[in-house]
């Protein structure tokens, strides 16, 4: 830890060993009737469950440690516990399990032992290739899968609307060929992957408005009145180029389409929305102009997100007339508890918090924990936030504190980023916690 001060000089973190907490103490948890399906024994797939009673007496944090990897956090409440494990996140076969309750300044391990999971195939995110025009052929990816399906099948769906989409009599391969029937509709399929385990259904993000052969979109046909190739194309997110909002919040594009002095009306823009960071595909909407050349779209609660709206004046050109590119920064929502809040030497602290956003990558997500030395913050450590739940959990011990102290403590996403996550850096409200010697 860095220097700061007299006073911080005195502070001294001790990282509790491994995800077992601090070591095992007489009076500490002593965990016992330990039940539920995860220690049933046999294969288990789905969520499996473990309960235990801990003494009523004290606050306790109990884990369940997956192949070396912390993957449940919980508090034990009134000294009964009940932790759930998502063996869907994990991959079929043989693992190695952990659980452990820590407190008071000791630990046990409740269980240990292997599992067996069998789960359906997980993870896939299906894709759409292809040009959106009626006769054009489209090819659906269906993403990776694990474990590997036995079987892949597809199902194409016509969507008029928002959640307004049916599934399309006989499309049922990886390929679909645009119909008339198409016609101002966008285009979804579904991916169903199996093994002898169970079958797992997934949709894409919808295609492009499927646009029709002879109609103002056709090819060579313009987009819109007063088209042209040298069309000029306004557009902010907010009051300009780049918008800032919180997790949650939704956001507003606007702009015009003007050719010289008049404005092209009834034209068809497409947006394209690719997170900044992370996994999730980029999707497609389209937005048409009003008589005055001006539009608005709203870009939906989710991710940090690229946008780039396109006007083609004339349907089947090589290249768009007009681009023009727009920035959403979302900053997601990070929560912090110290327990206890008062203590003295010798006892153990517990750090935990979440954070709240979306997709976090297998790894974790790196957080900072940072105390104050007068003005600044101050990196002391790290620690991952959870893949699966944005939980973090950390244990430390005060020691050879001389006088009594109050410690400002918060947990920070790293102020450059993080790669592969598509937030923006975030930290949440200060926690203090008082020591005595």
């Amino acid at each position: 830890m860095r220097t700061a001060g007299a006073a911080l000089a005195a502070l001294v973190l001790v990282l509790a060993a491994g995800h077992a907490g601090v070591a095992a103490a007489d009076g500490g948890p002593d965990p016992s009737d330990v039940g539920g399906t995860l220690t049933s024994g046999g294969a288990l797939s789905g969520t499996a469950e473990i309960d235990f009673l801990v003494n009523p007496d004290a606050s306790y944090a109990a884990t369940i440690t997956v192949d070396g990897d912390q993957l449940v956090s919980d508090s034990v409440v009134q000294g009964s516990a009940h932790l759930y494990l998502d063996t869907t996140t994990l991959p079929d076969g043989s693992h190695s399990v952990v659980v452990t309750v820590a407190g008071d300044g000791a630990s046990d391990t409740v269980w240990s032992g292997t599992i067996e999971t069998l789960n359906a195939p997980r993870g896939g995110v299906p894709t759409i290739a292809g040009s959106s025009a009626v006769g054009s052929t489209l090819t659906a990816s269906p993403g990776s899968w694990l474990p590997l399906p036995s079987t892949i099948g597809y199902q194409w769906e016509r969507c008029l609307g928002a959640g307004s989409c049916a599934p399309i009599a006989g499309a049922t391969a990886a390929s679909y060929e645009l119909t008339a029937a198409d016609t101002n509709a966008q285009l979804e399929v579904e991916v169903t992957a199996a093994d002898t385990n169970g079958s797992t259904t997934a949709t894409s993000a919808p295609s492009p408005t499927v646009l029709l052969a002879g109609s103002r979109v056709a090819s060579g046909a313009a987009n819109g009145s007063n088209a042209c190739a040298s069309a000029q194309l306004g557009a902010e997110i907010g009051s300009g180029a780049t918008a800032r909002v919180s997790l949650g919040q939704a956001a507003t594009v606007h702009g015009e389409l003007d050719c010289g002095n008049a404005p092209v009306a009834g034209a068809a823009l497409n947006v394209a929305l690719a997170p900044a960071r992370g996994s999730a595909p980029t999707t497609h909407a389209q937005v048409e102009t009003s008589a005055d050349g001006s539009f608005s779209y709203t870009v939906p609660p989710g991710p940090s997100r690229d946008i780039t709206l396109t006007y083609s004046a004339y349907a089947g050109a090589a290249a768009p007339s007009a681009v023009a590119t727009l920035a959403l920064l979302v900053t997601p929502r990070l929560t912090l508890r110290i327990s206890p809040r008062a203590t003295t030497n010798g006892h153990t602290v517990s750090f935990s918090g979440r954070v709240l956003g979306g997709y976090i990558a297998h790894g974790g997500l790196p957080l900072e924990i940072e105390y104050r030395e007068g003005r600044q913050w101050m990196i002391y450590t790290e620690v991952l936030a959870s893949a699966t739940s944005g939980r973090f959990r950390w244990h430390y011990t005060f020691e050879r504190t001389t006088e009594s102290i109050t410690y400002s403590f918060r947990v920070a996403i790293p102020a450059t980023g993080v790669a592969d996550y598509p937030y923006q850096p975030a930290v949440s409200p200060v926690r203090s916690v008082h020591v005595d010697p």
